[in-house]
């Protein structure tokens, strides 16, 4: 429902920064990239256009872009801006999936983010087309990447295509939730939420040049996203729908995977406990970057307010 509330001045020359300055000039890096890579508000078809702005702004947490940044972060010496159209591509990708998962065909849920979903107020015609739109316009913007980036925008089509797909990605984890017979609820949460993680992760790597790094990097991306949706059947089960900003509820009445309802409360908290901690073990020592990154999981990791 919110994002980081961190407000911060900008970097300071020869002054090292802290966590918070990190976190905080990261977001200020995915947003104008997810800006640069939308289409103006007002140009034909403004409605849908508008529509997709809206989809997209204002953003929740940015997790997913967030982790794609800081990781480059950590090397010093990224390619800023496959890094940006990278970390755009995912949240691009991620706000469509938000954009069909709230359509009455789906979960019917009227707020998203704690405002009126897509479809709510634009239609459901509108908010199909926009999802389609938000998926095309992420691999757009990879794929118009300078021609002397070819090879590496290539490997990060490569990567978010599989994380988007219906083998791997996020896709089949929302086609999970369609199936007539009980799924394995952790298979679905590597689909459904954790692909996107480890694109994001992967990915960072990858525009670092970092090709020794990027499966430890995918690891702790696949972790944190089942980390981030074990809180979210945490708060599907116990949360209240004005917290979350979205209807809570939904899995039981709907019959959707959910590690609450299938194995305990109790068990889907150790579970987000354990994984946590392997996430902050993989992290390594105390760094502004290492350090930022463990905000970033605090905060998408963190239920809701009971």
């Amino acid at each position: 429902m919110t994002r980081p509330l961190l407000d911060v001045d900008p970097p300071r020359e020869g002054v090292a920064r802290t966590a918070e300055e990190v976190l905080s000039q990261a977001l200020a890096f995915v947003d104008e990239w997810l800006l640069r890579a939308l289409p103006p508000r007002e140009t034909p078809p403004s409605r849908l256009h508008g529509a997709m702005h809206d989809a997209v702004f204002p953003g929740g947490r940015r997790a997913r872009p967030l982790l794609c940044r800081l990781i480059a972060e950590r090397y010093g010496h990224a390619d800023d801006e496959m890094v940006g159209r990278m970390a755009a591509a995912v949240e691009l990708v991620h706000c469509a999936s938000l954009v069909q998962d709230d359509l009455p065909c789906f979960d019917d849920a009227d707020t998203r983010r704690g405002l009126p979903s897509c479809h709510t107020v634009y239609g459901e015609a509108t908010a199909i087309l926009v999802g389609d739109a938000l998926l095309t316009l992420a691999f757009e913007t990879l794929a118009s990447s300078p021609a002397r980036r070819g090879q590496t925008a290539f490997r990060l089509m490569g990567v978010l295509t599989s994380a988007t797909g219906s083998s791997n990605g996020i896709i089949g984890g929302q086609g999970l939730e369609l199936e007539p017979h009980q799924v394995d609820v952790g298979h679905y949460h590597r689909q459904k939420t954790a692909a996107l993680f480890r694109a994001a992760a992967a990915g960072a790597a990858i525009c670092c040049g970092a090709d020794a790094d990027v499966s430890r990097w995918a690891r702790l991306g696949e972790l944190m996203g089942c980390a981030l949706q074990l809180r979210d059947d945490l708060d599907d089960v116990e949360g209240a729908s004005d917290q979350m900003g979205k209807p809570a509820g939904r899995d039981q009445a709907l019959g959707r995977p959910n590690a609450a309802l299938a194995s305990g409360i109790e068990n889907a908290r150790a579970m987000r406990a354990a994984i946590i901690e392997s996430v902050s073990e993989l992290l390594g020592p105390a760094t502004a970057e290492n350090d930022a990154l463990r905000l970033l999981v605090e905060e998408v990791t963190r239920p809701s307010r009971r």
